[in-house]
């Protein structure tokens, strides 16, 4: 039980950074990358800094999802500017700057494995991949914010 506390606690304190006001902040720029180019150059930092080859295609795979959902019907006075890639591949470049610096080499507590509700469809996740999790979420919703209508 002291277990589930503790690991609902981390969630939650991960939730919350993940939504700082820096998030906001570089919601408001449209990406110079193509999403294609942010998609290469996010998996090289995730394997550069730690993540597995299969961590990494986890957390892409499911990046790749839900920004593909993101309509260019919904898109904004401003998202239609920068463009529906743009907007996808801003998604990332929030979350570039937003995950980093993790340290290469970053071992335990980063690799410690968190039983959660279930993100992503697994319910055993690590730090590691919360984190990421928790601030791709905070960049998406500071895109919506700032490219897409509501």
């Amino acid at each position: 039980m002291k277990r589930i506390r503790q690991s609902l606690a981390f969630t939650g304190l991960v939730l919350a950074l993940a939504c700082s006001s820096l998030t906001a902040y570089a919601a408001g720029k449209c990406s110079p990358k193509t999403y294609r180019e942010a998609r290469s150059a996010m998996s090289s930092r995730l394997l550069a800094t730690g993540y597995s080859k299969a961590q990494a295609d986890f957390l892409m795979r499911n990046a790749d999802r839900m920004t593909s959902a993101l309509p260019a019907t919904a898109l904004n006075d401003s998202g239609q500017a920068c463009g529906i890639d743009s907007a996808r591949a801003h998604v990332l470049g929030c979350l570039d700057r937003q995950l980093f610096p993790l340290g290469a080499g970053s071992s335990s507590p980063l690799d410690e494995t968190k039983r959660t509700k279930g993100f992503w469809g697994r319910k055993l996740l690590t730090t590691r991949e919360l984190l990421f999790i928790g601030h791709f979420h905070a960049c998406l919703a500071a895109a919506g914010e700032y490219l897409f209508r509501h």
